[in-house]
This record gives C-alpha cells, sequence and structure tokens, in this order.
C-alpha cells in the first residue's frame, strides 16, 4: 500500500495545482471611435450628425455645453492601460467646428485592426 501512496498523491497534487492558474480578460471601456467614423464628420454638421456617426458621448462637461469627449480604455490581460480621449467641438449655434484629442491614436489603431 505504500508503495502506491506516491502514485496517487503526485496526480492529486497535480490537480490541485492546476486549479491555481489567473484567467485575465481584456477589459475596454467608453466609446469606440474608428478612423472611418472620424473620416466622415466635416466641419458644419450640427450635433444629431455627429451623434449618429459617433453615438452619444461618455462625457458631457456642463461647463462647456459645446464640446463632447469620448474616451476610450483598454487594459489588456497582461498589459498596461491604454486611454484615447477625443474632443469634439461645436460652435453655439450646434455646428462643428473640430476634433482634437488622440485621434493619431484613434488611427493608427483603426489600421492595425484593418
Amino acid at each position: 500500500m505504500r508503495s502506491l501512496r506516491p502514485f496517487l498523491l503526485i496526480p492529486l497534487l497535480g490537480l490541485l495545482l492546476t486549479g491555481c492558474n489567473i484567467y485575465r480578460v481584456n477589459v475596454q471601456q467608453g466609446n469606440v471611435v474608428t478612423a472611418k467614423e472620424l473620416a466622415e464628420l466635416h466641419p458644419g454638421m450640427d450635433q444629431l450628425q455627429v451623434r449618429t456617426i459617433l453615438g452619444s458621448p461618455l462625457l458631457r462637461d456642463p461647463w462647456h455645453p459645446d464640446q463632447w469627449v469620448y474616451v476610450y480604455s483598454l487594459k489588456p490581460a497582461y498589459g498596461t492601460l491604454e486611454v484615447r480621449k477625443i474632443y469634439v467641438l461645436f460652435d453655439k449655434d450646434g455646428k462643428l467646428l473640430g476634433v482634437q484629442g488622440d485621434v493619431k491614436a484613434a488611427e493608427a489603431t483603426a489600421a492595425a485592426t484593418s
């Protein structure tokens, strides 16, 4: 009986240790804005047209109602946090003036995934 103990103990120990693996997932949050969507924007568009293309903004500053903020963050399972912010600016009449922020980062990511 003692000669079987190591043969039973080793597989049992192996089964217990395999349950110790940590599984991590990629966490994406916010608005994903692609280069294709940004290319569709042009000055003079109204807020409804911009919302139709990009979706609702993640942040609307009550002190700056003419500025919409689209934020996207990606935390890979085993990597560093990546955050992109895109600011969409409107004039007092609600017409698009321009886009600022991490536009280049969004274009590079979209090109890499295509």
